[in-house]
């Protein structure tokens, strides 16, 4: 049975999407923009749909965006994931963590 009136009004309107395409949404760690909305990364984990760019496995979903589109959105640059840029304090840290794993 489905309701036959719609709502009224959203009741939340989302201004910004993190990709131009609003079904991508990137696995955490893998894109600044989407690691923006981790409740989004949490809710796509909890409902079982794969990450944009992953293939689900048996109990997954496919990611919507891969299933409209394939590889396709991959080509325009505002839907890839941008990765985090790496600054010269995490250059520091990364330096000091591998001098650390060396001296093991």
């Amino acid at each position: 049975m489905h309701k036959k009136s719609a709502p009224l009004e959203a009741p939340y309107v989302i201004v910004q999407f993190p990709h131009c395409d609003a079904r991508i949404l990137h696995a955490p760690g893998e894109c600044e923009y989407c690691d923006n909305r981790p409740e989004w990364q949490a809710l796509r984990f909890a409902w079982g749909i794969a990450f944009t760019g992953y293939e689900p496995d048996e109990k997954e979903l496919p990611c919507p965006a891969d299933y409209a589109r394939g590889d396709t959105h991959k080509l325009w640059r505002g839907n890839v994931a941008r990765p985090k840029e790496i600054t010269q304090d995490d250059s520091i840290s990364i330096s000091s963590r591998t001098q650390q794993f060396q001296n093991i």
